[in-house]
Formats: C-alpha cells, sequence, structure tokens
C-alpha cells in the first residue's frame, strides 16, 4: 500500500484530540475521524520538576493544556516514537516527533518549537520552548483512544478496516467479491488479537501510527497485511436489511481516500456491496435505499 510520512496520518488522530479540548464535548458518531479522544480530568501544570517515573506506555495518548491554558497539547506515544501537535487557535499549530526514553520525552519541530518531560501514570508534565516565542510548562492526561486503521494485505488479495475504542476492537476483511470477514477481539498494549468465525482471526503490532500483522479471513486463507492510522471517510461500516425478503448483511472496509471494498451476504449467497454514499452513508439495493452504520471498536460484530 501507499505509505504515508508519519505527521501526516497523526496531524489527523491529534487534531481531534486538540478539537476536544477546545469544544470540550464528546467526540461524534465513531469513524467520524482517524480517532477520538475521552479525557481524564485537566491536572494543573506543575512549576517544579515532575517526580521521578517508571517507563511509558507502548501505545498512548495524551491531551491537555499550557499552565495558563493557552495551548492545547495532544501527544501520541507508540513505542520508542512520540509524536505531538501543539495548538493557539487561530491557524497557530505546530507538529513535533520524537522518541521516548523510560519514561522521558523529548520532541522537536522544524520550525523550531521543542518539548521535553516525562509520564508519571496516567499523566504527563513537562515543558515546551520555543513556541510563538514563548516557553511554558504543560500537563496532560491518558485518554482513551477511539481510533480506525486501514490497509491492503502485501498482495492486495484484501482490504481491510480495523476500529479501536481503548482496550477492544473490531475489524472487516474482504476482497469486495466472495471473501469477506467480522472479526473483533482486543488491544493490549502494542498487540492487536481478533477473532471470527470459520478460522477468521487477526493477529497485528502497533509500530508508530501504522499497524502490521496477519489477517486470516477463513482457514487457509492468510496474508500478511499493513494499515495506518486513517482519518475520515475511514472506517468500518456495515448494513443489515432485508432484500426481497432475505435477511442481508453488508460490509464495507472503507480507505481515507474513499476507495471502498464490500461485500452483501444473503444466506449461503455473497455479491459485491453496493457503493456506498459517504456523505450519508447510504446506500441503494434492490430499488430500495438503506443507511449504513459506522462500526465502533467496542461494537458486538461476530455472532457465536
Amino acid at each position: 500500500m501507499t505509505r504515508l510520512g508519519p505527521l501526516i496520518t497523526l496531524g489527523s488522530v491529534l487534531a481531534l484530540a486538540v478539537v476536544f479540548l477546545l469544544a470540550n464535548t464528546q467526540a461524534g458518531k465513531p469513524g467520524s475521524a482517524a480517532a477520538s479522544v475521552t479525557t481524564a480530568p485537566t491536572t494543573t501544570a506543575p512549576t517544579t520538576t515532575a517526580p521521578t517515573t517508571t517507563s511509558a506506555p507502548l501505545h498512548a495518548l495524551y491531551a491537555g493544556r499550557s499552565s495558563g491554558n493557552q495551548v492545547t497539547v495532544a501527544i501520541a506515544i507508540n513505542g520508542h516514537k512520540v509524536a505531538a501537535d501543539l495548538n493557539a487557535g487561530q491557524a497557530s499549530e505546530v507538529s513535533l516527533q520524537g522518541s521516548v526514553n523510560g519514561s522521558n520525552f523529548t520532541l522537536t519541530s522544524h520550525s523550531g518549537p521543542a518539548m521535553t518531560g516525562s509520564i508519571s501514570g496516567q499523566d504527563m508534565f513537562g515543558t515546551v520552548t520555543g513556541f510563538l516565542g514563548q516557553s511554558f510548562p504543560f500537563s496532560a492526561a491518558q485518554a482513551v483512544v477511539e481510533a480506525v486503521y486501514t490497509g491492503r494485505s502485501s498482495g492486495n488479495q484484501v482490504t481491510l478496516a480495523v476500529a479501536t475504542d481503548g482496550d477492544k476492537a473490531a475489524a472487516y476483511v474482504c476482497n469486495g467479491k466472495t471473501i469477506e470477514a467480522w472479526l473483533q477481539g482486543s488491544v493490549n498494549g502494542n498487540q492487536v488479537s481478533l477473532t471470527g468465525t470459520k478460522g477468521a482471526n487477526l493477529t497485528g503490532s502497533l509500530s508508530g501510527l501504522d499497524m502490521f500483522g496477519t489477517v486470516t479471513a477463513s482457514a487457509g486463507l492468510s496474508f500478511p497485511f499493513s494499515a495506518e492510522l486513517s482519518p475520515r471517510p475511514a472506517g468500518v461500516f456495515q448494513a443489515r436489511i432485508a432484500v426481497n425478503g432475505l435477511a442481508t448483511r453488508i460490509g464495507w472496509a472503507v480507505l481515507p481516500d474513499g476507495t471502498q471494498l464490500g461485500v452483501a451476504v444473503a444466506g449461503t449467497t455473497k455479491y459485491p456491496a453496493p457503493p456506498l454514499d459517504l456523505s450519508n452513508d447510504s446506500f441503494t439495493l434492490g430499488g430500495a435505499s438503506f443507511t449504513a452504520a459506522a462500526v465502533a471498536g467496542n461494537e458486538t460484530v461476530v455472532s457465536p
């Protein structure tokens, strides 16, 4: 699949964290952007050195503010990589990237601003320098992440979309014709483990802002894959409808550029899904109009 630079997809996920903080409201429907966050109560930024702490988590998103509340801060950690977004409103925004060493992190940007700090439990404390000509302390709290990762198998045999919600995940994989599978499971640190019916499963690792692993659509159909954190309209979509009296389930895996593959299943019959209008998630089948729903990572998509 085409690889995007790490800050391209990062900007999507961190921008939403900034919007969340500025609006101080709950995020919209699942899949409406690359990620949404629910933060713990914001802590007051310290003016002294943070306490000595243990190692940082392998995969986490933090959101917070500067001590004077002038700047919102969103920071994503994946393994030893870290990236951040600073936003003061009115198009005053900068992205940074860097590394994590134990509980300490350092980030820099091409335009000059830098960040240093440390992690203590579910809180992050540090200092921003050189942003809008100022330096200031900040604090951030660990957030629950709702995200969408999309990609393809290495040989383009299948397309997949994975929705995560904290430590839970749901996914759809298909070839747009007759191969398809619904999967659900867990996210533990940077490890993703999902299962479905008839031997379907996915095992993956989060590295940076990407996911790599192996997906099995059914017994004997396994493919290595890569996926990346993706903004709206990317997502997992489904519809359960009746077509000519037949109960039909349709799934779609939608990529960030709007590319979509899906399969409709009615009994034992499988056929390509109709095009999904991504402006309102509607579609037409059998002469009737229907609406699909975006799937969140904590939803049950695999029937017993």
